[in-house]
């Protein structure tokens, strides 16, 4: 990728463009430096400037750098004496540094503090999504001050690593992680990755996103152990929702990211989300398929000191909407926040409903046809429906309006498909057959909403009257 930077920490200097100055030739009598605040987290610049005996610049004057006692590197004075060198701290700390050329030496302190908000991306983009990564890491350039943005990059063939923002919001790729092909459709790499940045990079605010392709829970059963979100062609691999979990869990030892993000298609499913509820405080997934494109990565832009999770969480939404506003081609859209903190309530709602519905399978049946189907397969079956639609078209043709409230789970939300507006975008498996629900059996058995819930036992009792 044309515009990456690569951190050479030993020896990484800019030269600006500056006027022509008058110099001579000279020799170092002083070095002016000040202490400096930067933030953790994002590559950082430190600056000297090296003067004469006269308080003039000394140019092409070599300055060694060193950081607590340690050798950092060395770097070039300009033509205004100015030596810059690059320096990434993850963490609030204060450093002292000391510059050194011929003979005079200058101590002063570099501090860190933690930005508000770590942005961590998982690019998966070992894939066919790879040309569309590029346009997504540019629109994270322009993250505030606020953001710190941390990329887990995979892309095609070697040359996969780390990479961080500096100051400039440029891309820098951290020494010691590059040159080599990793594999993110594993999920025992995607927690000591998320693990070591989490003890390692300080903020007041954790996000995740997992960016690639997805398909909710179908096909996990096949990859359970390797893969289905992340996946990683080369490998051959990608991440089973249950494996995601289990990854996240022991990389969090009990706490929550602020927000679990999905870039990807189909991860919007009630399953997913019940499966992921103690990973994240909120959860912003598409219960359709996404473009090719993916989110509107400006949003990090907007992002403010007193900016909250769900704050930052609807603007993920507002820019993904923003985004493809005026694309007629998009028919099919959704994004939403989901509160997990809601999902278990909600579930035991959606069990008691269930007596409801074994109560009249004859309107379930009515239901289902016009119902907004989230996923058909390449059978042209439907395998997941959307169950904000289910529940809006049993209460409006129902006498009786008590039905689970999904308000409380899907809290902000833009959806729709074919010029319909969908009040609470998300997914559940509801297949059209009984030959359907066993095509996909194996891999709903993957999660646990089958086995805490009514849901699958409703499933077999409709779709065996159903017939077929």
């Amino acid at each position: 990728m044309r515009w990456f930077l690569l951190i050479v920490v030993s020896a990484l200097f800019l030269s600006g463009c500056m006027p022509e100055i008058y110099t001579h030739a000279s020799t170092p009598s002083t070095i002016i430096a000040d202490n400096e605040t930067h933030i953790a987290g994002r590559y950082a610049f430190v600056d000297v400037q090296v003067l004469d005996e006269y308080g003039l610049p000394v140019s092409g004057e070599d300055v060694s750098f060193y950081v607590d006692g340690a050798f950092l590197g060395e770097a070039t004075t300009d033509t205004s004496g100015v030596a810059r060198i690059g320096f990434f701290s993850p963490s609030e700390k204060t450093y002292t540094f000391t510059a050194v050329a011929g003979g005079v030496s200058r101590s002063f302190d570099v501090s860190f503090t933690k930005p508000k908000w770590l942005f961590i991306v998982w690019m998966a983009a070992d894939n066919n999504l790879y040309y569309y990564s590029e346009d997504d890491l540019s629109e994270m350039r322009n993250a505030s001050g606020s953001v710190s943005v941390v990329v887990v990059y995979d892309g095609i063939g070697i040359g996969d690593g780390m990479l961080v923002l500096d100051e400039s919001g440029n891309f820098q790729a951290v020494v010691g992680t590059m040159g080599i092909d990793f594999n993110s459709g594993s999920y025992t790499n995607l927690e000591a990755w998320l693990e070591m940045i989490l003890n390692q990079f300080d903020a007041d605010h954790y996000a995740l996103v997992i960016w690639d392709h997805g398909s909710a829970w179908i096909g996990d059963s096949y990859y359970i152990s390797t893969k289905v979100i992340g996946y990683d062609d080369f490998q051959g691999t990608a991440i089973a929702v249950s494996n995601l979990r289990k990854a996240l869990e022991n990389a969090l030892s009990g706490d929550k990211l602020d927000i679990l993000g999905f870039d990807a298609c189909l991860m919007g499913s009630l399953e997913v989300i019940y499966e992921l509820r103690n990973t994240a405080d909120y959860i912003v997934a598409s219960s359709f398929n996404e473009p090719a494109e993916g989110w509107d990565y400006s949003f990090l832009g907007e992002i403010a000191p007193d900016s909250t999770p769900l704050d930052v969480a609807r603007m993920i939404v507002d820019s993904y909407r923003e985004y493809y506003s005026s694309d007629t081609y998009q028919n099919e859209l959704s994004l939403a926040v989901y509160d997990t903190s809601q999902v278990e309530v909600f579930v035991s709602d959606l069990n008691l409903f269930i007596s409801d519905l074994k109560a009249d399978l004859s309107k379930v049946d009515a239901v289902y046809s016009d119902v907004v189907k989230s996923y058909i397969d390449d059978y042209n079956q439907t395998v997941l429906v959307d169950l904000g639609d289910f529940i809006d078209r049993w209460v409006s043709s129902s006498r009786i309006t008590t039905a689970p409230d999904l308000s409380s789970v899907v809290v902000y939300s833009y959806g729709e498909i074919a010029g319909k507006t969908l009040s609470f975008p998300i997914s559940i498996f509801m297949p059209e057959s009984m030959s359907c629900y066993q095509d996909y059996q194996t891999d709903y058995q993957t999660l646990s909403f089958p086995y805490d819930t009514q849901w699958d036992e409703f499933l077999e009792y409709w779709l065996n009257q159903k017939g077929g």
